[in-house]
Parts: C-alpha cells; structure tokens; sequence
C-alpha cells in the first residue's frame, strides 16, 4: 500500500487535525504476537494486533469523535455558532470529543458522568480541560453497571435533550450517532485490509484474515461489516465481558442488546470473557512490549477461545487459506496505565514483583541537601568563628565513647549507633534510627526541644551518617542544622577535642 506522509510531520494551520486524521499519516501499526504469546502458532494460527493505542490520542475512541465532529460539520449541524458539545461519558470518548472539539475551535465540553466515576477518572477529564457534570445513574438495566440508554433520568437521554433544547450546544449521541460506527468502516477496516495483503503478495492468503476480533460494538460494527464486505468467510468475533463482570470499554451481551447500532451484522460469534482474564493477558502483552489496556486482553483471550472450541471440535482447519494458514486480528483500544490501580485489584499479588524496603516509604523523607554536609575544617571554623552565629554540637555517638571525648560544651543524644551498619545502606537500620530520632529531635522533646530551639546545630557522630540523618531532621523541624561529613572516624575531629582545643557552645 501507498504510504500517505511516510516521515509523518505535519504542517501549517491544520497541523493539529491532521495529525488526528488516520488518512493524513503512515497506517497505524499491526504487529504479529510471536510464538511465546501465540499458542496456537505451531497449528498455523498467526495473530496480529491491531495498536488502536497508537493513535495521538492513544485509544480508539478518538476515531469516533473525530468522525462524528466532521460529518456533523459537514451536515451543519456543528457550525461557527456551536460552542459547547456535550456527552454522557467518563472516559475515552468524551476525552477524545474534548481533544478534537479544542483543536477545532470549539471552546467548551460538557461531560455528564456518573456518581461511580473514579476520582482518576475525573482527573484525566480536567486535565484535559473538560467541564464536568456528575449525574446519578440508576443501574436498573438487567442489573448492568452500564448506562441505560432509555432511561429518562439517567445521563445519556439528559445530555441528548439538552443538545436539542439548547442553542449553539450539540450532543454528538455516541450510542445513536451511526457516524460513531462507520468511522471505523472509514479508517480501521481499510486499513487492516490493506495492511495485511501486502504480507500475501507471494503466498496468496496472507492478505485475507480469515478470523477478527473487535471488542467494542461501535468497532465490530463498523470494522466488521467493512471486513466482511472485503473477504469472503470472514469470522468476525464479537467478545463482551462476562455477566455481572467489568473490563473498562467492553460491554457485557446484556448491554449489547439495547445498542441500536447494526453491531449484529458485523461479527458471527460472540465470546464472554471474565475480567481476570482480560487483565492478565493486558498486562502479558504490555510485558513484552505492547502496551495496550485490559480491553486487549479480553479481545485476545476471546481469540484463544474460539480457536480452542474450533480446535476442539474438529472445524479449525475450516478457517485456513490456501497455504494453510490461519491470520487473526485483535483491536488494541487504549494503553494500559489509567487501569494500573485495577490491576493490583483484579490480579493476586503473585502477578507481581515484591517491593524490597517498603518501610522505607514511611522513614527518611526529610530533605536533604549537599550544601548543608560541611567538612571537619568547615566545621571547626564555625564553631571558632567568634564573628559567626553561636554554634550547637549535637553529638550522636553511644554515651561513653562521648565521656571519654567530646567537643566541650556539646550535647549528647546517644541512639546506639556505635556498631550499627550504615543507615543509608541497611533499610532496617534507617527506619530505626529515623523513628528513634524523629522522636527525640521533635519540638517538644524535653532534652533537645528546647536546648536546640533557634540554635545553629553542627551534627557529629561516627561516620557521619547518623548526623546527616540527624541534620534532615533538624531541618525539617525549622533549624539550621549542618552536619560534619566523615564524623570522628575521620580522625581530624578527635585529634582537635583531645588537644581541647574546640568549643561546642550548647
């Protein structure tokens, strides 16, 4: 196929909206899974994926909202008068609205959501400059968790009467806008068609995928019935979420029913799939490369299954082209890191590495700062600069090694560091000597909270690193406290108290 803009830059005043426009750049990407994330590849099944999540607004949804907003251009019904669009929608496709409607000069939209939007959610919808207006969604259809289109007080049918009453607002209709669905027969399908033929050209099959997989009833319809128009046999796939389960995106067959889009003609098979699934073959996949969200997983795992009821029963040989081979497509419809909460919820923890020194989250979380670490020459000149600020030493070794040498005049908080591992390197250590420290070192600590307030504090101990930890402390409390790098240990500091020849002013 003929690549449009083959080095994909964009120029001018319609930068922007070219860049949204999949006939202005390269096609989006379809990448083959390899063997080890294939397990019907040694049968003669190669599946591709089709990385919706590439798209510049990185989720599918963007096709849609950018062809209803052309085509309602081009039918007047969004005109220089409109100035705010509005749309029942938490998630990608009211965003996707909000992008293209911003980079087309439309200047406000509106998003009704519903009262169970996540706080991330709401968010991201912000974020991107939407206004937001929380509905209360009654779940009253087949016990979904999904809008009800018909309902009169839930948000779809809000939002659709107030594109009608109000002037210069228009509600694009997502669920009954067929300008929605046949942006997919637009960009999506002729794409695939016209990507993998290239693959064919010296075996013949290769261009025709006698198997696809769309997830979203917009996508089957549109891509399906482009596809189906295309190659003769095609298996189209429609996967919906398990009764009673949620994959973000994906609809249950439950829901399905009451989409008035001709979603019926655009696939052959329906797969159910439990959310577990879709988000640990999600996160599979992101593992080794593909970064794509749980809806990819739920398409591809309704791949895996047809193909293994077929194998099972003796028809899969039904689907193979004339080299014996069988090529699948499964849309990938967004990216994986707006769910990235949901999949320490949906998955056990074993899915996960563990995180080493957890307590560290709670210690040490002060700051800290290379110009408050001063040398032992530096340190000595400000505790006999006379012309300087007084300066407090707080010592922080175990207390007789502080009776046998100390700087004079200088304080002792003994924590039992003399033969601890370095705190810096040894989580355990740090968070006991933090807690210990923390404590002592506080305002209202009746040894240090007063002797140190408004003071000019100098920390020494051992090696320096239990009076660095002892400085961020300091300073956290509002103190201006330094810390001598290399401690005693250094030598020169113990040289210097045992001639007396240093004062530690506290």
């Amino acid at each position: 196929m003929d690549t449009v803009n083959p080095m994909n830059v964009f120029h001018g005043e319609t930068s922007l909206i070219d860049f949204y426009t999949p006939d202005k750049g390269p096609p989006i990407p379809l990448v083959e899974l390899p063997q080890r994330l294939n397990p019907f590849r040694k049968d003669g099944v190669r599946i591709y994926a089709k990385l919706m999540s590439h798209v510049p607004a990185a989720n599918i949804k963007s096709l849609p909202a950018l062809n209803m907003i052309l085509r309602a251009q081009e039918a007047g019904e969004i005109s220089n008068e409109t100035h705010t669009l509005v749309e029942y929608s938490s998630g990608s496709t009211v965003t996707s609205i909000g992008i293209v409607a911003h980079i087309l000069g439309i200047p406000k939209v509106k998003a009704y959501v519903t009262n169970k939007t996540t706080e991330v959610k709401l968010q991201l919808l912000r974020f991107f400059g939407l206004d937001v207006l929380v509905h209360r969604t009654f779940d009253t259809f087949r016990r979904t968790r999904h809008p009800v289109h018909s309902d009169p007080n839930g948000g779809i049918f809000v939002a659709a009467e107030e594109g009608k009453r109000e002037p210069g607002v228009v509600n694009p209709d997502q669920y009954f806008n067929r300008t929605n669905w046949e942006s997919h027969m637009r960009w999506t399908g002729p794409q695939i068609y016209a990507q993998l033929p290239e693959i064919k050209v010296s075996s013949t099959a290769w261009g025709r995928p006698k198997c696809s997989i769309f997830q979203v009833q917009g996508t089957i319809t549109g891509t399906g019935i482009y596809l189906k128009s295309k190659v003769e046999n095609l298996v189209s796939i429609g996967v919906a979420t398990a009764p009673e389960d949620r994959v973000p995106g994906p609809r249950s067959l439950n829901v399905l029913l009451d989409i008035e889009f001709p979603w019926r003609e655009g696939h052959d098979v329906i797969e159910e799939v439990g959310s577990f699934e879709a988000y640990e073959k999600s996160m599979e996949l992101s593992r080794f490369g593909l970064l794509v969200g749980p809806s990819s997983g739920l398409a591809l795992v309704g791949v895996f299954n047809f193909l293994a009821k077929r194998k099972e029963n003796g028809t899969l040989d039904e689907l193979r082209n004339s080299n014996g081979e069988i090529p699948c497509v499964f849309i990938c419809a967004d990216q994986p890191f707006q769910y990235i909460g949901d999949y320490f919820k949906k998955l056990p923890s074993s899915h996960f590495c563990p995180v080493t020194n957890e307590e560290l989250f709670t210690s040490d979380r002060y700051p800290y700062n290379m110009d408050w670490e001063v040398t032992p020459e530096k340190g000595q000149q400000m505790l006999t600069d006379n012309g300087g600020p007084a300066v407090c030493v707080l010592d922080l070794r175990n207390e007789d090694d502080f009776n046998a040498s100390h700087i004079t005049g200088s304080l002792n908080a003994d924590v039992g560091a003399r033969d601890l591992p370095n705190p810096y390197k040894h989580a355990a250590t740090l968070t006991d000597l933090f807690q210990k420290l923390d404590s002592r070192l506080s305002a209202e600590d009746a040894t240090f909270g007063a002797a140190l307030k408004g003071r000019r504090v100098l920390t020494v101990s051992y090696d320096g690193n239990v009076a660095r930890l002892a400085m961020s402390i300091l300073r956290n409390r509002g103190l201006e406290a330094y810390c001598v790098q290399g401690g005693y240990e250094g030598g020169y500091l113990e040289r210097k108290c045992r001639r007396g020849r240093l004062d530690g002013g506290c």
